[in-house]
């Protein structure tokens, strides 16, 4: 049993750490509106999280992903500098953990907590990615990773890619965001090293086609449709059901919308169905 006096120095060791705790993690006004009008906003994203992390059509969709790039590749005649170029978040790096941390604590999306994210190298492989990629080394192809990432997260992104066995993982084949988010100018330097590039992979229309990033999501459609025999083989797409350029393009400025307007804008634009009459 307790005495008095261990049950009075217990209750002020435990004040004196709470109040330690909040001086230390308690956000200002500014952090906790932005946490608030964040909140139910990030809960959109939860069914999506839940898909990418425990279904089994998810890993079935990433695999029947891979499988089509090397039937693919062992279709073709290689060359003297075959290259494989891949986007790496969502494709082989599975990120759904930043974004269930957004959930569970109410926090926005940030470059801070984004970059602290890349920095903790704590993503997982995107089921099949990096089988496929010791496939493509195998063949004798060249890897090259191109990322929208900030450039300060470039040894943090290697040494995640490393951990997982992704080959050629070194800051000779990793080309992460430093201008400009454009990735033709990178695509464009490793065909100036005399790089036949025979396979693009990403979960983005820009990693395929950089020209898409400002399109309305009918344009970005209209491509897809155009370029229909190409995926599947030259182009590989990966599912991400958690976020993407997609979402901006919902409405005009969707990113200069306030929350609010943000969630109003996606239930707009939803397809429902309307029952008849009859059925109501």
């Amino acid at each position: 049993m307790y005495t008095k006096p261990l049950v009075r120095s217990w209750l002020l060791g435990n004040l004196v750490i709470a109040l330690l705790c909040s001086a230390c993690v308690s956000p200002g006004p500014k952090v906790r509106q932005e946490k608030e009008a964040a909140a139910p906003y990030n809960h959109d994203l939860v069914m999506g999280i839940l898909w990418q992390q425990h279904s089994g059509e998810y890993a079935a969709l990433c695999y029947q992903a891979f499988n089509a790039g090397k039937a693919y590749i062992a279709s073709l005649p290689l060359g003297e500098k075959p290259a494989v170029v891949f986007d790496i978040d969502e494709t082989l790096l599975d990120n759904s953990k930043y974004a269930a941390w957004m959930v569970c604590t109410g926090n926005p999306w940030g470059n801070d907590t984004w970059e602290a994210w890349c920095h903790a190298r704590e993503a997982d492989a995107v089921p099949g990615s990096r089988d496929f990629a010791l496939f493509l080394r195998e063949q004798g192809i060249e890897l090259f990773y191109i990322s929208n990432r900030p450039a300060s997260t470039t040894a943090s992104t290697i040494e995640n890619l490393q951990s997982l066995g992704f080959p050629l993982a070194d800051a000779d084949h990793v080309f992460l965001q430093e201008s400009t988010s454009d990735k033709n100018p990178r695509l464009d330097r490793i065909r100036a090293l005399g790089y036949d590039i025979l396979l693009l992979a990403g979960d983005s229309l820009e990693d395929f086609d950089s020209t898409t990033r400002k399109w309305t999501n009918q344009e970005r459609r209209a491509w897809a449709d155009a370029k229909k025999d190409g995926f599947g083989a030259y182009r590989i797409v990966l599912p991400n059901a958690v976020y993407g350029t997609f979402e901006s393009a919902i409405v005009p400025n969707y990113y200069g919308l306030s929350l609010e307007e943000k969630a109003r804008a996606r239930l707009e634009k939803i397809h429902s169905w309307k029952p008849s009459a009859a059925q109501d």
